[in-house]
């Protein structure tokens, strides 16, 4: 479950959000929709615990698997072995948890032959496709996708997407930020809007 109340992020005077309340039910697929620079992207940063609010609180019941912008999450100079290892730390799990959903991370994301080069050399579709996978195996209860998915091939999307359907059908939480109304409406049961905030 995921409750806000009050939450608020401010630059110089920039008000990216304000005085959101909102709360998110375990097992719910949440969509978010608005225009550019409405705060999506903000507060999945927010409940991701990337920045913190200005005012308000958050308060979060699971681990969080964040898929935000190319480039976060990863630690660039480790190989991509490696990093699945340190993504299962941050999540809190032991080394024995993320060996055994190691080999379906390498399998689902098709980067078996590059597993043991350091990921800064990865081209950004396979840095997407093992990222998905490390989020969507390792034991997270709150799922965060921004609009990244539009990044890779149709195939490995749909792939995706079927992925996030049984991870829902799990009772995992899921919210998503996509401009594309036709996948939220197949995969959220509540799509909110978020308008832009007066500055």
């Amino acid at each position: 479950m995921i409750r806000m109340q009050g939450v608020g992020k401010r630059y110089k005077d920039f008000w990216a959000l304000k005085n959101l309340d909102l709360e998110i039910q375990k097992g719910e697929a949440i969509g978010l929709v608005g225009p550019n620079g409405s705060g999506k992207s903000t507060l999945l940063k927010l409940i991701a615990r990337v920045i913190a609010p200005t005012t308000g609180r958050i308060e979060l019941e699971g681990r969080v698997g964040a898929l935000l912008e190319v480039g976060t999450g990863f630690h660039h100079e480790l190989t991509g072995r490696e990093n699945i290892f340190l993504s299962g730390t941050i999540l809190g799990m032991n080394r024995r948890e993320v060996k055994r959903q190691f080999d379906a991370i390498v399998s689902f994301s098709g980067v078996e032959e590059f597993l043991d080069l350091p990921v800064k050399k990865y081209s950004t579709g396979m840095y997407l496709r093992l990222a998905f996978s490390v989020m969507a195996h390792l034991e997270s209860e709150i799922l965060l996708i921004d609009e990244i998915l539009s990044v890779g091939d149709v195939e490995f999307q749909e792939k995706c997407l079927k992925k996030l359907e049984e991870l829902i059908s799990e009772g995992r939480t899921l919210i998503l930020v996509s401009h594309h109304h036709l996948t939220l409406e197949k995969m959220c049961n509540r799509i909110l809007e978020i308008n832009e905030s007066p500055h």
